[in-house]
C-alpha cells in the first residue's frame, strides 16, 4: 500500500496494461475516492483523470480537502478499453511522519552526496522513519496523528469522562447506543442535558455549567440532576477529530534519534537480539534493557510520558 503524508498534495497514478502491454482507455478515466473504512461508501471526491503524455498512463491529484486526516482511501478508476468497461481499485494510507528525511540528516549530519562516507539516501532515511513510528505507536500504545473516528469509555458517575485517546473536536455523543448529543445538527441536538467540553489535554469531555461546581468524583449532589452526569457503568460513544493537532517535540526528537538507530551499522545484528558480539581484541555485551521498550534508553525516557498503561480500549 502506498503511502502519502496528511495535508500534502499528491499526483497518484493509473497504468492501464492489457495482455501485457500498456494501452489507453477508449476515453474519459473517472476517479472517485472513498474511506476505505465507510461502510456506507460515501463518494469523498469524484473527477477526471488527466492523461500522461506516456501511453496507458493517467494521473490525479490529491489535495488537503481528501488528506487533511489520517486515513485509508480507495480510489476506483473506471475507464473502458475495447468496449469493456472496467473498474480498477487502489489503497492509500495516509499517514503522519513523526520526523522529517531533513530532520534526520541535519541530526546526524549525514552526507548529501553518494560520494560522503556517511551518505544515506532518501529511501533508507524514510524507510527507517517508517520504523522508528511503528516502534513509537507500539510503545506508547497511541498515534500522534489526527483522524476521524470515535472511541467508547464507560462512565464512573463524575461529570467528566475520560478517554483513551486525545480528542481535537467532539461530533457526537451515544449514551448506550442512544444518540444524546449531535453538534453537526443545526440547532445542536443535545438531550445530554448539559454542554459538553474537551479539556486541554484532550483526554477529557467534561459537563460545563457556570451556574455550580463541576465535581469530578463519584459522590451525589442532590443539587445537579442525575441524569446529566456520566453515569457509573454506562458506555459512552465519542464521535469526532481523535489524535494530536501536532507531532510533541518529543515524540518528534524520539523519532529522529531511532531513525538514525535502524541506519547505525550495527542496527543488522541488534534487532536479532544479539547480546554479545566479538570482534577480535574488542566485545560488546548488551545490556538486557537494551531488548525492551524502543532498544533506545533516552527514547524511552522521553516517551513513557506519553504511554497508555494498562488501558482497555473497547
Amino acid at each position: 500500500m502506498q503511502q502519502i503524508n496528511n495535508n500534502s498534495t499528491e499526483k497518484i497514478e493509473l497504468v492501464i496494461v492489457r495482455d501485457g502491454q500498456r494501452v489507453d482507455a477508449d476515453g474519459a478515466v473517472t476517479v472517485s475516492i472513498y474511506n476505505a473504512d465507510d461502510l456506507t461508501n460515501t463518494v469523498i471526491v469524484s473527477s477526471s483523470a488527466v492523461k500522461d503524455t506516456d501511453l496507458g498512463i493517467y494521473t490525479y491529484e490529491i489535495n488537503p480537502t481528501v488528506t487533511a486526516l489520517n486515513k485509508v482511501i480507495r480510489t476506483d478508476w473506471n475507464y473502458s478499453v475495447n468496449s469493456s468497461s472496467t473498474t480498477q481499485s487502489l489503497l492509500y494510507e495516509i499517514l503522519t511522519p513523526y520526523t522529517t528525511v531533513s530532520d534526520i540528516v541535519d541530526y546526524y549530519n549525514f552526507g548529501t552526496s553518494p560520494s560522503d562516507l556517511n551518505y544515506r539516501n532518501y529511501d533508507q532515511i524514510a524507510q527507517a522513519e517508517k520504523i522508528a513510528r511503528t516502534v513509537i505507536e507500539g510503545y506508547t500504545g497511541q498515534k500522534f496523528g489526527k483522524r476521524a473516528g470515535f472511541q467508547e469509555v464507560f462512565g464512573n458517575g463524575s461529570d467528566a469522562c475520560f478517554l483513551t485517546e486525545p480528542m481535537t473536536a467532539l461530533y457526537k455523543l451515544y449514551e448506550n447506543d442512544i444518540l444524546v448529543y449531535d453538534s453537526t445538527q443545526n440547532p445542536v441536538f443535545n438531550q445530554f442535558g448539559f454542554e459538553l467540553m474537551i479539556t486541554q489535554t484532550g483526554k477529557t469531555i467534561r459537563i460545563v455549567n457556570a451556574g455550580w461546581d463541576v465535581r469530578y468524583d463519584n459522590n451525589i449532589d442532590p443539587s445537579i440532576l442525575y441524569y446529566g452526569r456520566f453515569r457509573n457503568h454506562s458506555r459512552y460513544k465519542f464521535e469526532g477529530v481523535i489524535g494530536w493537532n501536532y507531532v510533541p517535540s518529543n515524540v518528534k526528537l524520539a523519532a529522529t534519534i531511532l531513525a538514525g538507530d535502524y541506519l547505525a551499522n550495527d542496527a543488522a545484528w541488534r534487532i536479532k537480539y544479539l547480546k554479545e558480539v566479538s570482534l577480535s581484541e574488542i566485545t560488546f555485551k548488551m545490556s538486557a534493557g537494551a531488548f525492551n521498550g524502543t532498544g533506545n534508553l533516552l527514547v524511552d525516557n522521553m516517551l513513557d510520558l506519553y504511554r497508555n498503561v494498562g488501558i482497555v480500549i473497547i
